[in-house]
């Protein structure tokens, strides 16, 4: 029998395991609100924040003056920072939440950092204001701050299947306790969501924590949020062969680095040319993946890609001895907060060993981040009464490419949505949730375990993986968009028919993938939806199809609504407050991305 085990009662609830989660609930916390967080993993190692590879940080300005950091550039000021996050978004940030982004970053950062030494943790700094962490890291430093507060009140391992109503406020969840396998239901004033963001791809094109099913999105949607930006999507290179090498994403952190040098490959052993100009400017810039991802996906699109749909990585013209100065200066980058020769779990001596042996490294390119999200204001107000969220599962800091540091944000959308959600909860009363709101979820994972008959569930998730990876990729067209929509509505068809074979809740991971594939379908026909909208290429939205950037009618961020179960697809300007937009012109792709390493210096203020 599906029923509710057990009420609990609170303030804020907070669902999610990872920075912006843990940040919320700290923040919840210090307001005095009563504080529940709740993760379907372990909290502090869950979610994409035990993926970080890289950094965070803030303005070189705030680290040398207000934190007096020595190292610090003081020259990259917080107006340089916010000039480069709107220039190299392409201009579709909500200029509001670009402010608060640059403005409340470094007092968050650098106490997140202080938590970190107080775990034990060892941060790496570099110039302008940033330190480099690892995800493990990050995730001993959350639990610090979570645990230093002392008053939240934590419920892991449990995950949350739905949000609860009554009228047009959100006034809770029910969640499935994994291990226990039962329901619980969270009573909350207000509820903040910072579950992280969504990946449609198959594994082979992933490179994310598996849980990264857009839970969060697919939720606040159902409960009436808008969806924004899902078009834009981060492509990573990830190592496809040798078999050593398989997922690691070393060969894309090493192109990152100065000391490094490679000559990137097509299958017939021609060299991919990036101009010289972009190839110098984007080590040191934020546009250095979509440089690379851009230009190696091109030469994929021209058929000059590998029967896996990649290019390789070549070092035959380095000697053996260039082959040890690379790969040391490589190792003495990470070992500040890495065990030497390792990173994220890869072995660096055995990327060195394959290199030496003179072996080509097959890469393809693999979704890392979805930029898109919940809508949400400088407040993380999604609109819906009672609703917060931040992090990746929200949207309008980064415009059409993902720039400055995503786990910046994180943290800094966290805190704000934890400290906003508290003061409202101190000025309301509580509303319980509807019986409706409860018994829609109930009787929906009921249904779930008594269906008979229908698909395979494993066959579905791969046939959704493989419509995504056409759809979806880093290259569309109106064709495939038009194909994958279709294919994303027979799913969602077939999905209300697979009959699950484990009729309990303990540990039902077959039921778990299905809710899980359920708001990943959800995600991804919503994404294709306004992939198909946007005909132009912008940021990492590219259309074979339309090959030009298209300021004049397409300078607009694509927002989605439910209307009577169908996606209702509408733009909006985005909120300018000093940077002005592009000239009302179609820009050829490639001058656009040189023109957005260069700044656009010469832009005047409005």
């Amino acid at each position: 029998m599906v029923t509710i085990k057990e009420k609990v009662f609170t303030d804020v609830l907070v669902i999610g395991g990872g920075g912006a989660a843990c940040t919320a609930a700290v923040a919840s916390a210090r307001k005095g609100a009563d504080t529940v967080l709740v993760s379907k993993g372990k909290i502090g190692n869950s979610g994409n924040t035990i993926m970080i590879g890289g950094s965070y940080g803030m303005d070189g300005e705030s680290a040398f003056y207000e934190y007096h950091i020595p190292e610090a550039d003081p020259s990259f000021t917080k107006e340089e920072l916010f000039r480069s996050i709107c220039n190299d978004g392409f201009n579709l940030s909500d200029q509001n939440m670009v402010e608060q982004f640059v403005e409340e970053s470094p007092r968050i950062v650098y106490e997140v950092r202080e938590w970190g030494r107080e775990a034990g943790q060892h941060y790496k700094f570099y110039r302008p204001g940033n330190w480099d962490v690892s995800g493990r890291g990050m995730g001993r430093s959350l639990l610090k701050g979570v645990e230093k507060e002392g008053s939240i009140r934590l419920y892991e391992d449990v995950m949350i299947i739905g949000l609860l109503k009554n009228g047009d406020r959100v006034t809770g969840a029910v969640g499935m306790d994994l291990y226990e396998g039962c329901l619980l239901q969270f009573e909350a004033k207000e509820v903040v969501l910072g579950t992280g963001g969504y990946q449609p791809s198959s594994d082979l094109l992933k490179n994310t924590n598996s849980d990264m099913t857009g839970d969060g999105q697919a939720m606040a949607y159902r409960a009436g949020a808008r969806l924004a930006d899902m078009e834009f999507m981060l492509f990573l290179i990830t190592a496809v062969e040798p078999n050593e090498m398989r997922g690691s994403i070393l060969p894309v952190i090493c192109t990152f680095r100065d000391a490094f040098d490679y000559d990137p490959v097509d299958r017939f052993g021609q060299k991919i040319e990036i101009p010289n100009q972009l190839r110098e400017m984007e080590k040191t810039s934020e546009m250095c993946k979509l440089v690379h991802i851009y230009y190696y996906g091109k030469a994929i699109r021209e058929g000059r890609g590998t029967e896996n749909g990649g290019i390789y990585f070549d070092f035959h013209r380095f000697t053996d001895q260039e082959i040890d100065r690379m790969f040391d200066a490589l190792m003495d980058h990470f070992d500040g907060f890495y065990p030497r020769g390792k990173y994220h779990g890869n072995d660096i001596l055995e990327y060195k060993r394959l290199v030496k042996e003179k072996r080509r490294i097959e890469v393809g390119l693999s979704s890392e981040y979805s930029v898109g999200g919940i809508l949400v204001d400088e407040n993380m107000d999604t609109g819906v009464p009672g609703l917060f969220a931040a992090g990746e599962c929200a949207s309008g800091v980064f415009g059409a490419n993902r720039v400055a540091d995503a786990v910046t944000e994180m943290l800094v959308q966290g805190y704000k949505a934890g400290t906003v959600a508290a003061e409202r909860a101190a000025l309301e009363e509580k509303v319980e949730s509807s019986r409706d709101s409860v018994s829609m979820i109930t009787e929906g994972i009921k249904r779930r375990l008594e269906q008979k008959g229908g698909c395979r569930l494993g066959d579905l998730i791969a046939q959704m993986e493989s419509v995504s990876d056409k759809t979806l990729g880093l290259w569309r067209n109106e064709e495939s968009l038009n194909i994958g929509l279709q294919a994303y509505d027979r799913l969602e068809k077939d999905l209300e028919s697979v009959e699950i074979a484990d009729k309990t809740l303990v540990y039902n991971r077959e039921l778990i993938r299905m809710l899980q594939a359920e708001n990943t379908l959800l995600c991804s026909r919503v994404a294709a939806g306004m992939a198909r909208m946007r005909k132009e290429s912008r940021g990492l939205h590219l259309r074979e199809d339309y090959s030009y950037i298209d300021n004049e009618h397409w300078q607009k961020r694509i927002i989605s609504h439910l209307d009577g179960g169908k996606d209702v697809l509408e733009t909006r300007t985005p909120i300018v407050t000093r940077v002005p937009l592009r000239p009302e012109k179609k820009v050829d792709y490639e001058t656009f991305i040189l023109e957005e390493d260069l700044g656009m210096a010469n832009m005047e203020e409005k």
